[in-house]
């Protein structure tokens, strides 16, 4: 991926900054007041800049990176403190730097919290078994380097002087660590999956290279007493830092980890870095033989066992590559797997949960957790049966047991989560197989509820009427149909009335349509008020109504209910400060006197109704002639 634009500036940074630190260097060469004070302070200033950067980077990390981060940034942090201790020494107190002394510690622990960094991230990416490796493979270069370094350069120091054992240790743990340092990047960048991505490879092996360079100097000079304070080594030091601390930065500004790379086929360039202890073993034998008096039958017989070992370990390692070129492949094909599997399972709309075979929740996804308001840790673990309902236990039991007999079919389960929600949902539980044998059970459930109460008020609607919420003409047919059965099995009697509004038209001409639906949606709540619950009231259509008064037991009832009825309906209505009278004309129909079927008995009050209807009308009609007196 391209650096991004913003930060291009941080290399601008880095090298403006070095240059700067050269240029003060051969301004003031020749004032060692200024030239100290001003390379000490842009130590320190260049120390804690990528400190910042790499802090940043910990704090924005994922959690699974944030230790690497955060001992990367000790690192920096502790050469920034080598810097303080030795601007102490050099400019405030003004007295020689020990050597060894405080910034000594303070540098070789930046070396080792770069060290564990890697062993971190190679500890959490690789197995034990190749960790183990590489802490051997380190082990086995610092040894061979530390026996050229002590014969080429403590040795020599050694024997000229009285130089304390500290002062070796100190002097042998810099190239030691360096190339730790080194050989740990080499590690990195040839291993057969590439943890790191490039541009985080780049920066930072460069960084270590940089730093190494001018730490091997650094050493060199020391141990010939040539290194004075403002030496040319020093702005390579802050380069090195500075470049280490740019990953921080580009981690900050990224969008993507660069800790985070996919595994790919680096079998060659691992070759490599696993032969390379054994060339170094080589390097030093070859040493041996030409820095003694000659070669002779030890030397010779070491030589070739050696070269024996070599060629075997050789062998065996090139069967250890093939198979973990296989179980890379094998590796890889799984955890593509795998993550296609939780991907599928985590982010799926559907609630999705998955049992043991006695009922143990083993896994949960978001949307399950979230629908019965508990968290995952919450459902892990328990079983769910006393969450649900006592009314739908022993079904989703049933389900759930012919799941594990591979028997599984859809059905609907209301439930109350523990925020009192309610849903309906949609349940299939399914068997988890794995070698052919039953070992779980999954349950997906996706939530009905809206298209379960969108079905309930479809079927209301089609039932009900709309303004006043009665049952509708369908509806009434089949509740007088079940009263006639169950009256005829138990031998029962009952009536229904037949309502007409006598002066409804009147009214929807004088106050128009809307004020004519209020009147009827208060028609009917009277009507509704006067019902008993095996009752039913209904609207037929326009101003005409029903009533069914059920489970008689004589005919004289029905006529003192039907007169309660119209004595209620007669009472004026109060709609829109608007005092109103209307009139009902009613037809009475009494089962089984008036008739043994649905029709028969709809007929006979529908033509009692308008028998009293007309009845009404002539009644008027004649009040309306008589004059007044």
């Amino acid at each position: 991926m391209p650096i991004q634009k913003k930060n291009v500036y941080g290399l601008i940074f880095i090298f403006a900054f070095t240059l700067f630190y050269y240029l003060w260097l051969f301004l003031f060469q020749d004032d060692s007041y200024l030239l100290t004070w001003g390379g000490n302070t842009l130590s320190l200033i260049g120390s804690a800049v990528p400190s910042i950067w790499l802090y940043q980077a910990y704090k924005t990390a994922e959690k699974p990176d944030k230790p690497f981060w955060f001992l990367i940034t000790l690192g920096t942090f502790s050469y920034f403190l080598a810097e303080c201790s030795w601007i102490l020494y050099e400019s405030v107190l003004r007295i020689e730097v020990p050597y060894p002394g405080t910034p000594d510690l303070f540098y070789i622990l930046n070396v080792l919290f770069y060290l564990s960094a890697f062993g971190f991230k190679l500890y959490k990416e690789k197995t034990k078994l190749v960790l183990t490796r590489y802490i051997f493979d380190i082990l086995f270069i610092m040894i061979i380097y530390a026996t050229l370094s002590w014969y080429f350069l403590l040795n020599p120091i050694i024997l000229a002087g009285d130089v304390s054992l500290l002062a070796v240790v100190v002097s042998l743990a810099y190239p030691i660590g360096d190339l730790a340092l080194a050989f740990c990047l080499l590690m990195v960048i040839f291993s057969s999956k590439q943890i790191f991505s490039n541009d985080f490879i780049l920066f930072f092996g460069a960084g270590l290279f940089t730093y190494i360079v001018a730490d091997t100097a650094f050493v060199y000079l020391v141990s010939t007493e040539t290194y004075d304070s403002g030496s040319w080594t020093d702005p390579l030091f802050i380069l090195g830092v500075l470049l280490v601390g740019f990953t921080g930065l580009l981690q900050k500004n990224r969008s993507s980890n660069l800790l985070r790379k996919k595994a790919v086929d680096r079998t060659k360039p691992m070759l490599f870095a696993i032969l390379l202890p054994f060339f170094g073993l080589t390097l030093l034998y070859l040493f041996m033989i030409f820095t003694t008096t000659g070669a002779n039958a030890i030397t010779i017989g070491v030589g070739v066992s050696i070269m024996l070992v070599i060629a075997r370990q050789f062998l065996l390692l090139s069967e250890n590559r093939r198979l973990l070129q296989k179980y890379l492949k094998n590796a890889g094909e799984l955890q593509s797997s795998q993550e296609r599997y939780r991907s599928l399972f985590e982010h799926h709309p559907d609630v999705a949960f998955s049992f043991t075979l006695d009922g143990t929740v083993l896994s949960v996804n978001e949307k399950g957790a979230e629908i019965l308001g508990k968290t995952r840790e919450e459902l892990i673990g328990h079983s769910l049966i006393d969450t649900i309902h006592a009314d739908y236990q022993e079904t989703v039991k049933g389900h759930f047991n012919n799941a594990k007999k591979g028997i599984f079919k859809n059905y609907e389960l209301p439930l109350s989560n523990t925020d009192n929600e309610f849903y309906y949902l949609g349940v299939t539980h399914v068997p988890i197989k794995v070698d052919g044998e039953v070992i779980g059970v999954y349950a997906i459930a996706r939530d009905i509820t809206e298209n379960k109460i969108n079905q309930e008020q479809i079927q209301y609607m089609a039932f009900h009427d709309h303004l006043t919420h009665l049952a509708n003409r369908i509806r009434f047919e089949e509740v007088l149909q079940t009263a006639i059965e169950n009256a005829k099995l138990n031998d029962k009697k009952f009536a229904f009335l037949f309502i007409d509004l006598n002066n409804f038209k009147d009214i929807n001409d004088d106050y128009g349509h809307a004020f004519g639906d209020k009147l009827l949606a208060q028609v009917a709540r009277r009507l509704a008020s006067m019902v008993k619950k095996d009752d039913c009231a209904a609207r037929l259509g326009g101003d005409e109504f029903t009533v069914l008064i059920d489970d008689l037991d004589s005919y004289d009832d029905a006529m003192r209910w039907a007169s309660q009825l119209l004595n209620k309906l007669n009472k004026p209505y109060l709609i829109d400060g608007e005092e109103i009278v209307c009139t009902q004309s009613v037809g009475f129909a009494y089962y089984p006197k008036d008739g043994e079927c649905v029709q028969d008995l709809l007929n006979k009050a529908d033509a009692a109704m308008y028998k009293n209807k007309r009845h009404s009308k002539a009644m008027l009609a004649a009040k309306r002639k008589i004059p007044h007196a």
